[in-house]
């Protein structure tokens, strides 16, 4: 077994975009503080590789991977809580979808990270 790949569609709640941006500037003002949010991830068994907002009042589209053992719904545990791109603030919906690999004949999304 390997580690997983999920496709999250992202809907922030309304009128919640201008705090989630704010917040999101906050968290990750720099290329460092991103680097340093993606190790601290990376402890915890989650690694994400795209982050693809269609507009600034939604909906975002993310890729994440998570090591290998995680359950879909410690994935969504960890994408809704604080450490998730919700950064505790309850401003997003977060919709997953585990991607099967076996109907890709194993090819994953992007180069694992776990």
């Amino acid at each position: 077994m390997a580690s997983q790949f999920f496709h999250v569609h992202h809907h922030l709640k309304p009128d919640m975009a201008g705090k989630w941006w704010q917040t999101f500037g906050e968290q990750m003002p720099d290329q460092a503080s991103l680097e340093k949010y993606h190790q601290e991830c990376l402890k915890l068994g989650f690694f994400n590789h795209a982050f693809m907002p269609v507009t600034q009042d939604g909906p975002t589209y993310c890729i994440w991977e998570a090591k290998e053992g995680i359950t879909e719904a410690q994935f969504q545990e960890f994408i809704d809580g604080p450490m998730g791109p919700n950064f505790g603030i309850g401003a997003m919906n977060n919709n997953i979808s585990k991607i099967d690999l076996e109907l890709t004949g194993g090819q994953a999304p992007y180069e694992r990270k776990l």
